[in-house]
C-alpha cells in the first residue's frame, strides 16, 4: 500500500511541479518536503507539525485532505506501534505490571511541558522567519490560452501588500484577490508577490502561453 509521501510525490510530479515551487507555495522548506515524501519522519517535528504539512501539500495539489492524513496515521501508527505479543501473556507470573509512582507521574508532567515549550518556539520561529501565506489558485503554472485576457486569484493574509507583475492591487477582508491581466507575448511569466508589513516576502511565479 502506498505511503502517504509516496502519493503527494506522485501527484507533485504528475502535475510537473518541482519541490521548489512546492516550498514557495506551501511556505515548508524543501528539506522537510523532500523527508515527508520518502516517509523520513525521523527528519521532522512532532505529528502534530508533520499533518499540518500534508494538509497545506495535499490543499496545494487539490487532494483530500482527509483521506491524506487518514494514510498519514495508519502509516505513523504501523511504524511507532507495531504489533506484539504483550509481556503479561508471554509470561504472567514472572512480570510485574506498570505501576505509576509519584516520581513517573512528575517525570511525565515535566516531559509534557519540555514539548509544549519546544513547540512554542517552533511555532514562534516560523512566525518570525517565514514571508506571509500565499496561495494562487488561477491560473495553473504553464497553461495554454487562446484568449488575451487571464485571470490571476488566490488567497493571501488580510494585511499584505499584494503586486502583480509590480502592479498593486487589493484583498478583500478574508485575504482573497482577483485580477485580470492581459498577455502580450507568446510567453507570459505572472509574478505575484505579498509583502507583509515587517517586509518579509513571498513570491510565486506562473507561466501562461498565449496561443495567438
Amino acid at each position: 500500500m502506498r505511503t502517504v509521501g509516496q502519493v503527494l510525490r506522485e501527484e507533485r510530479e504528475k502535475k510537473f511541479y518541482t519541490l521548489e515551487e512546492i516550498e514557495k507555495a506551501t511556505k515548508i522548506r524543501k528539506e522537510l518536503l523532500e523527508a515527508l515524501e520518502k516517509g523520513q519522519y525521523a527528519k521532522l517535528p512532532p505529528p502534530t507539525f508533520i499533518q499540518g504539512f500534508i494538509k497545506n501539500y495535499g490543499k496545494f495539489l487539490g487532494l483530500n485532505q482527509e483521506k491524506l492524513l487518514a494514510i498519514f496515521r495508519r502509516e505513523f501508527a504501523e511504524r511507532t506501534h507495531p504489533p506484539r505479543i504483550l509481556d503479561s501473556f508471554a509470561d504472567p507470573l514472572d512480570k510485574k505490571g506498570f505501576r505509576i509512582t509519584p516520581a513517573r507521574a512528575l517525570g511525565a508532567v515535566i516531559l509534557f511541558l519540555v514539548m509544549i515549550f519546544f513547540v512554542y518556539l517552533w511555532i514562534e520561529y516560523r512566525f518570525l522567519v517565514g514571508g506571509p501565506f500565499l496561495e494562487v489558485v488561477e491560473p495553473v503554472n504553464q497553461i495554454s490560452v487562446s484568449s488575451e485576457m487571464i485571470e490571476v486569484s488566490g488567497r493571501t493574509d488580510p494585511e499584505v501588500k499584494l503586486s502583480i507583475n509590480n502592479q498593486e492591487i487589493g484583498v478583500d477582508y478574508q485575504g482573497k484577490f482577483s485580477q485580470e491581466i492581459k498577455l502580450s507575448d507568446n510567453i507570459n511569466n505572472i509574478e505575484i508577490i505579498a509583502t507583509s508589513k515587517s517586509g518579509k516576502t513571498t513570491k510565486i511565479e506562473r507561466t501562461v502561453f498565449l496561443k495567438k
